[in-house]
């Protein structure tokens, strides 16, 4: 595979091939594992706070990216792999917690608009998306989708982000990835999952993620050892992960598979 050095700024920079690819993008291991299944595998990137893993999925070529929870290493890995490849369009995909109580686990959220509050709450960016590719798959309805640094755990928190920003869902890593696309002029589209509605309590798993963003099964178990109150409730957030995860995976099918390979 052929590798091609430049120099941006102070740094080299090496291409890894020059094919244009499709960036698909989700924190953790469970929310891309759908499409890593079936994906053909030619190589893998790694670093510090994440993975990528190159090649062809419906027939794309692709850069399956798992960037760790969080803004700061969702921008990070958009870099990583932008540096690296000729990117044509970043996909987000990943899980959502509901604030719109029509919500259920499984639905899908494509959102036209991403919010990121700013400093203390009281100020906030939108990201308007062009949502229109996945019309004929999504209701026409707006969709706003809120990005937060911690986890919206409980009815109450969720009731007070969709009163303050009217916003259908919330996660942690989108407007960091729509702004980092927008200013390099690469086309983002966002697609998340439902894994928690709206009046459901969440269990805070903040704690159990490690360095890299993934969570922990050591810290996980340990947790459950030491919180046997707490095992219901992760039982059920791991099938509504799975749930997510299928629906995820099935949805973006007909798009790849209506694009001009």
């Amino acid at each position: 595979m052929p590798k091609i050095k430049f120099f941006h700024g102070a740094t080299t920079v090496t291409i890894l091939d020059m094919e244009p690819r499709i960036a698909i993008i989700g924190a953790i291991k469970e929310e891309i594992a759908g499409i890593k299944e079936e994906m053909q595998i030619t190589h893998t990137l790694q670093w510090k706070t994440g993975n990528a893993f190159v090649g062809e999925w419906q027939g794309a070529p692709i850069v399956l990216v798992r960037s760790g929870m969080g803004r700061d290493r969702a921008r990070h890995a958009l870099v990583e792999v932008a540096d690296k490849w000729d990117l044509k369009e970043v996909i987000s995909i990943g899980y959502a917690g509901a604030l719109d109580p029509s919500l259920e686990v499984g639905d899908l959220v494509v959102a036209d608009q991403v919010i990121a509050p700013e400093g203390s709450g009281k100020t906030f960016k939108c990201y308007s998306l062009e949502k229109e590719i996945f019309n004929t798959a999504t209701e026409n309805r707006p969709k706003a989708l809120l990005t937060v640094d911690r986890v919206a755990a409980t009815p109450e928190e969720k009731k007070r982000l969709r009163e303050r920003f009217s916003a259908v869902a919330v996660d942690m890593e989108t407007s960091a990835l729509v702004a980092e696309a927008q200013v390099r002029d690469i086309s983002f589209i966002s697609v998340r999952a439902i894994t928690d509605t709206a009046d459901q309590e969440l269990l805070d798993c903040s704690h159990l993620v490690e360095e890299d963003g993934d969570v922990s099964k050591l810290r996980a178990g340990w947790h459950v050892l030491t919180h046997p109150g707490d095992l219901k409730g992760m039982i059920e957030l791991g099938q509504h992960a799975k749930t997510a995860t299928a629906n995820l995976t099935e949805f973006l099918k007909p798009y790849f598979n209506s694009r001009e390979k």
